[in-house]
């Protein structure tokens, strides 16, 4: 558009307007006009005005029924093949995934060992039939670590900070002390023995968190088997209880085998009725699981038997008194060390079954019997006692009171401890935490202890439920135990 001032006209002064389109005809200008304002007004009446401009101005915003919650878990360097043993670092991560904002104060990495033992019972003395499940829990250590966040205070509150959507990792690591604890083992119906991590989110002020799925890792204890030394069974079988039916000699080079050696033994039998001959000798590897708990009533028991290997032995000849060498492995496959620990018990045995005839009778009878041998199983020969370090300063968790420990995840090993023996923690804290009864002038007590000598001692809880059920409730546990009359926590 164009403005000019018009001069010939001596009247009141006017502005000429000079209009430029940029279109070929007034017709397309109307036109294209009449369209827009008809679309304007369409919107108007149809309240699409709106929502137009916002489509062009933001994107749209998501309908809050279709976020996902938020999911936390965690992930091991390793996987699940890892596993754990004294002296081990074990590294992963906390993985965290939002799809909103989230107030955390902080994020907490946790590791705890328990043992749990649960038994199904008859409860006896009442009119109508009922069953009783008691159970134990017994917690051998229990830690925890922040890895993300705002340190707790006991005197105040903590803040909070806000973790943006998406996903995020937080990493972190912890050594297992140089001790031995028991197996992870869940073979036993009720029986269990689990090394469990969890993380935890906690929200502003207790408010409730997050939390992840439990997730298992296997613990293996290192059992150093003891120098070969040979070694011989001997034991009278019998038919029944009153006719025997053969001496027998087993012969083994060594007391306590390995996952993955080889067996090699000579079973000596010779029939004691002279009309008996040897007719077949098998073999069977079994892996015995007990369990027990102690009530007030009495003691609950429960076991199980699984067959590891079997498999049959050459006999030569075929006569009353044969010589039987017998070659197996020791598969690597529900093999795990002989140990006790407070409610489980696991042990192996050689099962020989010897089949004897005798030929000289009319009916040709036969008849079986079994030799049951004690076999040990560690998982360390004893010529890599000197191969592993630290193996001969191992101890018993029975004996110590040392625990896991989480360090910062940018070190290698987590700082050295002092070498204070774990019984005196307790005196010495009492000492530098206790003011004098006359302190000098500027004289003042050490209110902690400085942090390089800060060690968390292992605590051991222990918690006992009891309920009752009617008959048949949980399965798993199987028929209800018969209590004994025997209160002994010793196996």
């Amino acid at each position: 558009m164009v403005v000019k001032e018009s001069s010939r006209y001596s009247g009141p002064s006017f502005l000429t307007l000079h209009f430029i389109f940029p279109f070929t005809s007034l017709d397309s200008f109307f036109s294209n006009s009449s369209r827009r304002i008809s679309q304007h007004i369409t919107d108007i009446v149809s309240g699409n005005s709106s929502n137009r401009t916002k489509n062009h101005s933001m994107p749209p915003t998501p309908n809050p029924s279709e976020i996902k919650p938020s999911e936390m878990t965690i992930e091991i360097e390793g996987g699940h093949q890892l596993i754990i043993r004294p002296n081990r670092v074990v590294r992963g991560h906390v993985v965290l995934i939002t799809m909103a904002r989230i107030y955390a104060s902080q994020i907490r990495i946790k590791f705890r060992a328990e043992e749990t033992a649960t038994v199904k019972v008859r409860e006896s003395g009442l009119d109508t039939k009922i069953d009783r499940i008691d159970q134990m829990t017994t917690t051998y250590f229990e830690i925890d670590s922040k890895i993300w966040g705002s340190e707790t205070s006991a005197f105040s509150l903590n803040p909070w900070q806000v973790i943006e959507p998406g996903e995020h990792r937080y990493p972190f690591a912890m050594k297992f002390p140089n001790v031995n604890y028991p197996p992870s083992m869940d073979d036993l119906p009720g029986f269990s023995i689990r090394y469990i991590w969890s993380a935890h989110l906690d929200a502003p002020s207790f408010h409730p968190g997050l939390r992840s799925k439990p997730h298992v890792l296997p613990y293996r204890p290192i059992l150093c088997a003891p120098p070969p030394e040979e070694w011989t069974f001997s034991d009278i079988i019998y038919k029944d209880k009153r006719s025997a039916s053969a001496r027998v000699n087993a012969w083994f080079p060594k007391q306590v085998y390995c996952p993955d050696e080889a067996v090699s033994l000579t079973v000596d039998i010779e029939c004691l009725p002279s009309d008996l001959v040897v007719t077949g000798v098998n073999f069977t590897l079994r892996k015995h699981h007990e369990g027990k708990l102690l009530l007030q009533k009495g003691t609950a028991h429960r076991s199980s038997v699984r067959i590891i290997s079997q498999a049959p032995a050459v006999v030569p000849g075929n006569s009353g008194s044969v010589r039987v060498p017998i070659h197996f492995q020791i598969p690597t496959r529900l093999v795990s060390p002989s140990f006790a620990s407070k409610h489980l018990r696991v042990y192996y045995d050689l099962v020989f079954q010897i089949q004897f005839e005798n030929p000289g009778s009319i009916l040709k009878s036969t008849h079986t019997a079994d030799l049951v041998v004690p076999i040990g199983i560690a998982n360390l020969p004893h010529d890599h006692l000197l191969r592993i370090p630290d193996l001969t300063a191992v101890v018993s968790y029975e004996n110590s009171k040392e625990a896991p420990m989480f360090f910062d995840p940018s070190l290698t090993e987590p700082p050295a401890q002092s070498g204070i023996p774990s019984e005196l923690w307790g005196p010495l804290t009492a000492a530098l935490a206790t003011p004098p009864t006359a302190s000098p002038p500027n004289y003042f007590s050490i209110p902690c202890l400085p942090p390089q000598l800060m060690r968390k001692e292992r605590v051991e809880r222990i918690v006992f439920t009891s309920r009752l059920v009617k008959p048949g409730f949980s399965p798993e546990l199987g028929e209800p135990i018969v209590l004994t009359d025997v209160k002994d926590e010793e196996w």
